[in-house]
């Protein structure tokens, strides 16, 4: 076997690994894609549901602030004290 005979199979054998390296790159590259596109959907209820928590602490702990500021409560506070027990309670029952 001469040095050109040798040259020859060196392309070869190069050209297969390149190909199989492209090969390899566009699959990985399609598994990313579909990572990400599947972490996209499942974020966002996440996100939504923490949005949903933070605003039920938020009223529940402006419900014990005024319980806590106001010992003696007027018939007005009592409403407005029902009307978020009842807001909260509906969005934890949603």
């Amino acid at each position: 076997m001469d040095l050109a005979g040798v040259r020859d199979i060196a392309v070869v054998v190069l050209a297969a690994v390149a190909l199989v390296a492209t090969l390899v790159l566009l699959i990985t590259g399609m598994l990313v894609w579909r990572l990400l596109a599947a972490i996209r959907t499942d974020v966002a209820p996440i996100i939504q549901s923490a949005r949903e928590t933070v605003d039920t602490v938020r009223d529940t702990t402006e419900l014990v602030s005024d319980v806590v500021k106001d010992g003696t409560s007027s018939t007005s506070g009592a409403v407005k004290k029902f009307r978020r027990v009842l807001r909260m309670a509906l969005r934890w029952w949603s």
